[in-house]
């Protein structure tokens, strides 16, 4: 029996873990004492992770359908395959969809062989596409398109702000790392529309009516902006356009605010001059499955920048990623808007740099996400797709009319159903591999167990591609891989796997400036002054606040919970995870909605009984669920029952799932 470091494949917190190997199988996990994030903890989805490396249901052959049906085939026999198909596709014709669990060298490979072998820019990740509006946000207000400050201060922090979401359920170790800053004197205020856990764990809850976020972050801002509680000096010196943002401060009218949020401008008033008096301040948001709008993001750092929070010391801003590598692989550049390193896709300059890096020619043609090629791209012919959950299935009928559908996966799931060919890939825990938390730390895996026989890492399969379409690659390890990384994102530059191997992670950026990394971010390395992140400067967003419409007078919202996090079929083969799920499904088996107590007893509703949602273009029978935890006027629906998708989300969750802010209008009646 032997014990192997490791990195949690999860969440995008990055715990350190030691999993228990006997005769070649993972057998248990272990929390790692020492870890400077997750110091000794597990949340309940980390200790159950060697379940899911130990589950049954793997892939571990390849497959080609014929006739209608899956048919196991050699690797070999899969790749030729895929490689004739691909010969006759080029461009526009194909979409990649990376998996933001895979490995930064996986996702890496996956991303040139979409660049620069396919010649398409149609490359995204499907989960937590908040992720992109907080990169653009943050270039917009400075150089860092991630966290700024440092986890390791937490616990010194006296103001925390957490904005959206629930870290408790989404990032259980960072939740506790704000729980025990409370405990140690911080002031906690959560802003949520639901009462949830981490509402229940803060000093001050503030409850704005749905799709009012932004207003609350820009009402915060002009009470500052009033009583003229502003870092003068400091934004003569750091920043560059604070007058062009007092003009636009001028136009932010309070009375609107507390009209449309619900919130006294006296709770407003109070947590603003508490903001404005803390030292050490954080603020948190999540860029997950319930993240922010990117005009709420930018209100959420225009709100620190004015006050001075930025750069000062050891606090900052946190974006918090729902998956484990999630970071790494916008760091890697898979999505239509970057390229590796955060450059911007349609510069041309940023274009030809990664040609010469490359040393091939890349198409100029604006890529798309999958999603959007899906839905809009007449000409879409293929698909490709790495270890990915089942949300993508909504598109089920166009998937079908492609021509070509190549999965990559490691479990079954529905979606591999859906797939021509499927190509096994490793577990984490059978492959070699870096991955990136939400606080930038880089961290090394090794293998610790040799995966089935046909089962090769995801790296070679494309290796072996790119050779078959007429490109050389010569990549014999992932560690090579992560060598020509360093050469291709800046802020990976002096990373390497050898200085990986003696540390818990390394924070990026990590240069010349900075050979160890970079803790959190100071001034003098801001590398130039901080712009207020003003209108014209994000891009537009789905309208946030939803036509209120006389019969449709509640405001339905959508999130996730603890036991069904992402709705990922993952999760359904760890042990008390889907003990829970299934004891919630024994209570509610078609699913349960939230509703406010003054609304049932207003409606005579009772605990269970069917309901009717009806929206303009779709209605669903739930039971109800009376429970405090909602406002009035709002409805609350936990994702997790897979026919919720077909019966009445289908054409409502591409909208719902947006963002945070967004609300569907809807009608409740008692059910038959």
């Amino acid at each position: 029996m032997s014990y192997h470091r490791g990195v949690c494949n999860f969440c995008g917190t990055g715990c350190g873990h030691l999993l228990q190997v006997e005769e070649g199988r993972v057998r248990g996990v272990y929390p790692l004492p020492g870890h400077p994030l997750s110091q000794g903890r597990l949340c309940v989805r980390g200790w159950h992770l060697h379940e899911l490396l130990q589950t049954e249901e793997r892939i571990t052959t390849a497959f080609i359908r014929k006739n209608g049906e899956l048919q196991q085939v050699s690797l070999a026999q899969a790749l030729d395959y895929v490689t004739e198909k691909l010969k006759k596709i080029k461009g526009e014709e194909i979409a990649f969809l990376a998996s933001p669990r895979a490995s930064n060298e996986d996702n890496y490979l996956f991303g040139k062989l979409a660049r620069a072998v396919m010649k398409s820019n149609n490359l995204s990740l499907a989960s937590d596409a908040g992720q992109e509006a907080s990169a653009r946000v943050l270039l917009s207000g400075g150089s860092w398109p991630a966290a700024t400050g440092s986890l390791a201060r937490l616990k010194q922090a006296d103001f925390i702000l957490v904005a959206g979401g629930d870290l408790t359920k989404q990032n259980p170790i960072i939740a506790s790392e704000i729980h025990r800053a409370r405990r140690a004197g911080a002031l906690v205020v959560t802003v949520s529309p639901r009462k949830t856990q981490m509402a229940r764990l803060s000093q001050v809850h503030l409850r704005p009516a749905p799709g009012t976020f932004f207003l609350v972050f820009e009402g915060l801002t002009r009470i500052l902006y009033e009583e003229k509680k502003i870092k003068a000096d400091y934004l003569e010196k750091h920043t560059e356009n604070f007058q062009a943002f007092f003009k636009k401060l001028d136009q932010v009218d309070l009375g609107e605010v507390v009209a449309r949020t619900g919130l006294s401008r006296e709770i407003l008033t109070e947590v603003a001059q508490k903001f404005y008096q803390s030292k050490l301040t954080y603020a948190f948001y999540p860029t997950g499955v319930q993240s922010l709008g990117q005009r709420t993001m930018a209100a959420l750092f225009n709100l620190m920048l004015l006050s001075g929070k930025l750069g000062q010391n050891e606090g900052g801003i946190i974006p918090v990623t729902g998956i484990s590598n999630l970071l790494g692989s916008y760091d890697l550049g898979l999505s239509p808007a970057f390229l590796p390193g955060y450059l911007v896709a349609s510069e041309e300059k940023n274009i030809q740099k990664l040609e010469e890096l490359w040393q091939t020619p890349l198409s100029r043609k604006q890529g798309q996400s999958v999603s959007v090629c899906l839905t809009e791209n007449e000409s879409l012919r293929a698909l490709v797709v790495v270890d990915h959950d089942e949300e993508i299935i909504r598109n089920v009928n166009r998937i079908k009319e492609l021509e070509l559908v190549v999965y990559f996966g490691a479990y079954h799931n529905n979606f591999a159903s859906l797939a021509q060919v499927i190509i096994p890939r490793p577990s984490y825990a059978e492959a070699e591999g870096t991955f990136t938390n939400a606080e930038r730390r880089v961290q090394l895996s090794r293998k610790k167990v040799d995966p089935p026989p046909e089962v090769r890492p995801l790296w070679k399969n494309l290796t072996e591609l790119a050779r078959a379409l007429g490109h050389d690659w010569k990549y014999q390890s992932a560690e090579e891989i992560f060598s020509e990384i360093a050469k291709v994102v800046p802020q990976y530059s002096k990373l390497t796997y050898r200085q990986l191997e003696s540390h818990l992670g390394i924070k990026w950026p990590c240069d010349e400036k900075h050979p160890q990394g970079t803790d959190y971010l100071q001034l003098p390395e801001a590398g130039s002054k901080f712009r207020f992140v003003l209108e014209e400067n994000v891009r537009p967003q789905a309208q946030s606040i939803a036509e209120e419409k006389a019969n449709f007078p509640f405001r339905l919202t959508v999130g996730r919970s603890n036991y069904f996090w992402h709705q990922n079929s993952l999760m359904k083969r760890t042990f008390i995870p889907k003990r829970e799920y299934n004891a919630l499904l024994l209570l509610y088996p078609k699913g349960f909605v939230e509703v406010s107590e003054e609304d049932a007893l207003r409606l005579q509703l009772r605990e269970k009984q069917p309901v009717r949602i009806v929206s303009e273009s779709a209605e669903m029978t739930l039971a109800a669920r009376i429970s405090p935890d909602v406002l009035p006027g709002q409805l609350y629906i936990p994702y997790f029952i897979e026919e919720m998708i077909p019966e009445f989300l289908l054409r409502q969750a591409a909208e719902l799932e947006k963002n945070e802010e967004f609300f569907l209008p809807v009608r409740l009646e008692k059910g038959g």
